[in-house]
């Protein structure tokens, strides 16, 4: 081999070791630039699926049934998600539930209404029949829960007609009551307006531990209305927004004729 020729050579080898170094550093900067492009992108994963711990136990405690008696706050109230339930058009809902400027027609005002999550403080003792009041922590959990579903424009209160707040109004109910019954029922309606309004709890496929049934009801249309429009231990009061005297009396004629009377 002459000179010229092993010159030659050399630069191929040289020329082939620059390629071969060019291609890896390439191929190099190829994977950082894949990795530092893909990397926010994980995060951006990673924040949206961590959901902050306080919202998923105030969610959890409203949609816990109660030991007690298999009621759950999600069974009257909407958070936006749970429409389906028959129940939830008749009550209130949780959206920025914390942020009213009252609730229960009054009976917590300002401060008072967050302290007590939305009114949630009651419906804990009363509907679900917990023996231990709610804690702090509780509550500002379901506080959280609230104001992660509240949209875009929640009520600032919510005002609605009734003669069970502040104060059982007895009086009144007496009024009520010959008013239902001065009224011409149909029991065709009361029934259908039975099975979407009471049966949750009353009907055959009743959700709630042990509550009275339809065909051991032994009372009248007097007890009835009281029952609807005042409450009564478990069961919540129903406003005439939400449930008019009309349909009231179509209930009570569909339960006192299912009963015989």
């Amino acid at each position: 081999m002459n000179f010229e020729a092993l010159k030659l050579e050399k630069f191929c080898l040289l020329l082939m070791l620059a390629t071969t170094v060019l291609v890896a550093s390439c191929g190099k900067q190829s994977n950082e630039t894949t990795k530092q492009e893909s990397k926010p992108k994980t995060d951006t994963v990673k924040k949206q699926s961590n959901a902050n711990p306080l919202v998923d136990a105030g969610k959890e405690l409203f949609y816990m049934k109660s030991k007690a008696n298999n009621n759950s706050c999600s069974y009257c109230h909407s958070d936006g998600t749970n429409t389906g339930k028959s129940m939830t058009k008749f009550f209130s809902n949780i959206q920025g539930a914390d942020k009213r400027t009252s609730t229960y027609l009054g009976k917590f005002t300002g401060d008072e209404v967050k302290k007590n999550a939305g009114g949630a403080t009651v419906c804990w003792e009363s509907y679900m029949k917990m023996k231990t009041p709610l804690t702090d922590e509780q509550i500002n959990a379901l506080n959280a829960f609230y104001e992660s579903v509240a949209g875009s424009n929640p009520p600032s209160e919510i005002k609605y007609e009734t003669i069970a707040l502040p104060v059982k109004d007895k009086a009144k109910l007496k009024n009520e009551q010959k008013l239902v019954m001065g009224l011409k029922p149909d029991s065709q309606k009361g029934e259908e307006l039975f099975n979407n309004t009471c049966g949750t709890c009353h009907g055959e496929n009743h959700t709630v531990k042990a509550p009275p049934v339809l065909e051991d009801y032994d009372g009248n249309v007097k007890s009835i209305v009281y029952n609807v429009r005042l409450g009564d231990g478990a069961m919540p009061f129903f406003k005439k927004d939400v449930l008019s005297d009309q349909e009231l009396s179509d209930i009570a004629d569909y339960i006192m004729k299912k009963n015989g009377k």
